[in-house]
């Protein structure tokens, strides 16, 4: 039964419309995932020197165990924005004689061998190495710690698969978190003394690694229990239908013809799972520049300036770039309508553009202790942005076939059907062009001139709106009919 599933996985792949779309994000990804292994294995190395001599810790693996409580804190939130949950294209599947435990057991069982919970081994492993070869640790007991820890990552993938269709445990965790880190936080209650010796009793006592196992094999059969409960046409398919508040947005009717789009892209945020996760996974971008903040030595200032660059571009890149994908549901509707594009997708940049200055603004106050410099980088991010990001993000929408679920909130990083050649040549002058420009501006002069020129292409190109949408537009059109014959193809 299980090659019978691959198999039909393995067809519609191949006979999928956008299989060249799909090759390219294949290989892309396993690119990026290539790199994460490596880094991630290269920390499990050097952790290890990082703790006992650097930090002169006498037992690491104490000092790691005190600190994964909140490591699977974040590994939870990660998962929840990041990780797609195990689906199958079940309608088809429902009227054939297939068990509906067998389609359930495979859609789970599948996603064992997901990224996000073999990724853990490649730092438990090095690092439990380097642990035996001190001499100081027993085999058995680091082998019974590494898979109760194991065991634990497995116990978040089927959390997050509860999570995600059950927004009340999302909230319960979260509160649980907050109030764990305001009581640390103020010294009132350190949760971490009683987690350190939680986990550390998984080496010392090696019969407590069977725990972590046997809960999660009852939260596994609690996530298939409830897969299987709504595993029905009827139930398990439909869409809840909500009674909504119409929200006039009165304010906006300053702005034209376009407070009307503008006032649907804002009902569209407030209403849909898909466009709320886009945008709260867009705040995350706001603490893009912390990851290269402290390595500029090792990266080089001009990856620290993308790195301030993208800060300010999260709503930009996440939501812009799939224009016209959020009306995709409507689309064909809405291109039988008296419907100018170039209002259509001047009320998307205009959209775009003042969340990507208020981002700027965000950004600039919380990488202020930095410096002038970078405060400098992130204005001149956020105007290059602005000025040109924000055309070329609109631009790439028109190659992009992909529709949008708005009943769903996954994939609010993206989805691998966005991916073509055209799109991805479009991302040569949007992330390489301005980390190339201020890479020549500082290395002849110096941060603050390579900030400049990068602000002053963004300028340029504002004085160049109209011209620039133009071609946009010419663009749209012609790709109007294969827009909408995607569209069609993937309801």
């Amino acid at each position: 039964m299980i090659m019978k599933f691959i198999s039909l996985q393995w067809k519609a792949f191949f006979r999928s419309g956008s299989l060249g779309g799909n090759m390219i994000a294949k290989v892309l990804t396993w690119v990026f995932l290539l790199y994460i292994i490596l880094i991630t294995t290269a920390l499990g190395f050097l952790s290890y020197k990082l703790i006992t001599k650097d930090l002169e810790v006498e037992n690491p693996l104490l000092f790691v165990n005190k600190h994964l409580i909140y490591a699977f804190a974040y590994w939870i939130v990660a998962r929840y924005f990041a990780q797609k949950p195990p689906v199958l294209n079940i309608r088809a599947l429902l009227i054939t004689p297939i068990l509906k435990t067998d389609i359930v057991r495979y859609a789970l069982n599948k996603s064992v061998f997901s990224f996000f919970n073999i990724i853990a081994l490649f730092y438990l492993i090095p690092f439990s190495l380097l642990l035996f070869k001190s001499g100081d640790y027993v085999p058995y007991g680091l082998l019974s710690w590494n898979l109760a820890i194991l065991g634990l990552v497995y116990i978040t993938h089927y959390l997050n698969i509860l999570i995600n269709n059950n927004n009340k445990i999302l909230y319960a965790i979260a509160a649980g978190l907050i109030l764990i880190k305001g009581l640390e936080y103020f010294k009132i209650f350190d949760f971490t003394i009683y987690s350190e010796s939680l986990f550390y009793s998984f080496y010392e006592n090696p019969l407590l690694a069977i725990l972590p196992w046997i809960i999660l094999i009852l939260v596994y059969y609690r996530v298939f229990a409830f897969f299987k409960k709504g595993l029905f046409i009827d139930t398990g398919l439909e869409v809840k239908v909500k009674e909504a508040a119409l929200q006039e947005y009165i304010w906006l009717n300053r702005f034209g013809k376009l407070s009307t789009f503008l006032k649907n892209d804002l009902r569209l945020i407030t209403r849909s799972k898909r466009a709320k996760g886009t945008v709260f996974g867009g705040l995350f971008f706001l603490f893009y520049g912390f990851i290269f903040m402290f390595q500029e030595e090792t990266f080089g200032s001009f990856m620290t300036f993308f790195a301030y660059m993208f800060s300010s571009g999260g709503f930009l890149f996440m939501f812009g770039a799939y224009v016209p994908s959020w009306d995709s549901q409507y689309y064909p509707l809405m291109m039988c309508q008296n419907i100018h594009y170039n209002e259509y997708l001047k009320s998307k940049w205009s959209l775009v553009v003042l969340v990507t200055a208020f981002s700027t603004l965000l950004a600039s106050v919380l990488y202020s202790f930095q410096g002038i410099e970078a405060i400098c980088a992130v204005i001149a991010g956020g105007i290059y942005n602005i000025g040109v990001n924000g055309y070329l993000t609109l631009w790439a929408g028109a190659y992009t076939k992909s529709p949008v679920d708005l009943n769903s909130n996954k994939n609010p990083f993206g989805d691998k059907k966005a991916f073509n050649v055209k799109t991805l040549l479009i991302t040569v002058p949007q992330i390489i062009l301005p980390v190339l420009v201020y890479f020549l501006g500082s290395h002849y002069f110096n941060n603050f001139i390579g900030c400049a020129m990068v602000g002053l292409i963004g300028l340029l190109g504002l004085t160049l709106k109209n011209v620039v949408f133009q071609q946009i537009v010419k663009t749209y059109k012609s790709e109007k009919y294969s827009t909408i014959n995607a569209y069609k193809q993937n309801s």
